[in-house]
């Protein structure tokens, strides 16, 4: 056996570089990019590492004080686009029996595990394979040179950026022309959305909370996760804020219009905003707390009715790219020329960056929630005309970060499924939505019960953090009781983020998730049918 080891490390982030993992019990602590090269060069039948690096690669290097052990070559992309990378990989192994392919931020690669993807591989004479069921980052891909040789032709003109899934992408251009093979965990662990990977603060306290509580390989990943799932919860990854008060509409599927204002007045009345100086603080705490988040506007309210929306949107685009925007709108109340104005901004200020997942700098969901002007009333009121128009504007600026969103209940079903076909021939993207009842705060219209069937710890509470205008924060988006005032012993306010460190709130949340992880949900979270749905 004569293989290749390639390590992709074109687009690592400062967390591949710190020195807070173990190589080997008390030797002195190293880098996930460390482990990495180390393990990938004990994969079976190895004769030679190569690390594929971006051209800001010494820099990098150079800041964290990482030095390159002997015995692995250095290649310098010039361009991180996926024809480069394939070009390399094709003429790289040349000479070898095949090669291995992974991420260079992936510490926990298992040179076990990797040796029975390359058995399976040669016992069949595969051109492609690799490891399913697993959480990400704990086996290599494996690759023939011919296959290798036949991807650099199918991506000859690909221009695209490379990611974790570029390889597997470009096969699936003439899947039934390439023989693949999989190795299948025993146990199914995709659910957990896990990935052992540096590349960001979360997924870096994720690996250092794994190494502590004895994670020894693939073989014994099911039991740490069964055993101490309240190693999961990490850092939130989901920050929705409200920072709009009024509402054009008072729809019939959410509570929001059921609570008055502050003085007593409706919900499409009020005027009440988040002061633009208040959100950048927030924002900036939100960097120093996670390291990245998505942000979602607006928690409750409508964006698009603040008069400073454009300056706090340009907050997040134009000088936090760890950040990521997801905007959720009726399409009601946004100017002529705004929807370009901000393409032509995420277009300057924002390329994208290849080793983040989902969702881009900018995102748009637009709740519509019918196919027609009369369904549309009944349910939202007034404003049929101006949404789409809208939607189908975001759509055509955002082809890949816009979506149009319908909630499905009881009663709509024929309209749910006119309004998928109608919005799918014109080539949407489309959000079928789960009717919440807010624990039984609005009438249960659920058209289908589509519960996992044995429950697990709650989500939100695992990734979110919900923030009020006057940064009261809510343990979860279903306790309605944060809105009824400034809240009260029991509520489920767990802290103001302006008046305490992000950190402590975060802290009291988790106390409620681990009763979830001994499988006790009281108060609303027995009646809760939202536990399973997952944020970006």
């Amino acid at each position: 056996m004569n293989a290749l080891a390639v390590l992709y490390g074109g687009s690592l982030c400062k967390s591949a570089f710190e020195k807070v993992l173990c190589v080997e019990p008390g030797e002195e602590k190293a880098c996930a990019l460390t482990l990495a090269l180390k393990k990938a060069s004990s994969f079976p039948g190895v004769a030679k590492t190569v690390l594929l690096a971006g051209a800001d690669f010494e820099r990098l290097a150079g800041e964290a004080g990482f030095a390159l052990r002997g015995g692995t070559e250095i290649r310098i992309l010039p361009e991180l686009k996926v024809k480069n990378l394939l070009l390399v990989l094709a003429e790289l192994s040349r000479s070898f029996d095949f090669l291995y392919f992974a991420w260079a931020d992936a510490p926990f690669l298992d040179p076990a595990l990797a040796g029975k993807v390359a058995e399976r591989h040669i016992r069949y004479a595969a051109e492609y394979s690799y490891a399913d069921g697993w959480p990400y980052g704990l086996a290599p891909e494996i690759l023939s040179p011919s296959a290798a040789g036949i991807l650099s032709a199918l991506a000859e003109k690909d221009d695209g950026p490379v990611d974790r899934e570029t390889v597997f992408q470009v096969i699936r251009k003439d899947i039934n022309a390439f023989d693949i093979e999989t190795e299948i965990s025993p146990v199914d662990l995709r659910s957990h959305r896990l990935s052992f990977t540096a590349d960001s603060r979360r997924n870096l306290l994720l690996l250092t909370r794994f190494q502590a509580a004895g994670f020894t390989g693939s073989a014994g990943i099911e039991g740490i996760i069964a055993e101490k799932p309240e190693l999961l919860r990490t850092l939130p990854a989901f920050y929705a804020i409200q920072v709009s008060g009024p509402c054009p509409q008072a729809c019939a599927v959410c509570p929001y219009p059921r609570f008055p204002g502050p003085r007593g007045e409706e919900v499409t009345v009020r005027k009440d905003f988040m002061d633009p100086s208040r959100f950048e603080e927030l924002l900036d705490r939100i960097i120093a707390f996670s390291g990245d988040g998505v942000i979602d506007l607006s928690l409750w309210g409508e964006l698009a009715l603040h008069p400073q929306k454009l300056d706090l949107i340009d907050m997040v685009l134009a000088r936090r790219d760890n950040l990521s925007l997801i905007i959720e709108t009726s399409g009601i109340g946004w100017k002529k020329g705004e929807f370009e104005t901000l393409a032509s901004r995420v277009r300057e200020e924002r390329p994208p960056k290849p080793w983040t997942a989902p969702p881009g700098p900018l995102s748009w969901i637009v709740s519509l929630d019918a196919a027609g002007r009369e369904r549309y009333g009944e349910v939202r009121g007034p404003g049929f005309e101006e949404a789409v128009e809208n939607a189908r504007t975001l759509c055509s600026l955002f082809p890949d970060d816009a979506y149009v969103q319908a909630v499905r209940f009881q009663g709509a079903e024929e309209d749910i499924e006119t309004f998928y076909r109608s919005w799918k021939d014109r080539g949407a993207k489309i959000i079928i939505q789960k009717y919440d009842d807010f624990c039984g705060f609005l009438p249960k219209k659920q058209a289908a019960d589509l519960s996992p069937v044995r429950r697990h710890p709650c989500w939100r509470l695992m990734r979110d953090m919900n923030i009020f205008m006057d940064g009261r924060v809510s343990r979860c988006r279903e306790d309605l009781s944060a809105l009824g005032g400034q809240g009260t012993p029991g509520s489920g306010i767990l802290g103001n983020v302006f008046d305490e460190p992000l950190e402590a709130i975060w802290v009291r949340g988790g106390e409620l998730y681990q009763e979830h992880c001994l499988g006790r949900y009281n108060g609303i979270c027995g009646e809760c049918d939202e536990y399973y749905t997952f944020n970006f």
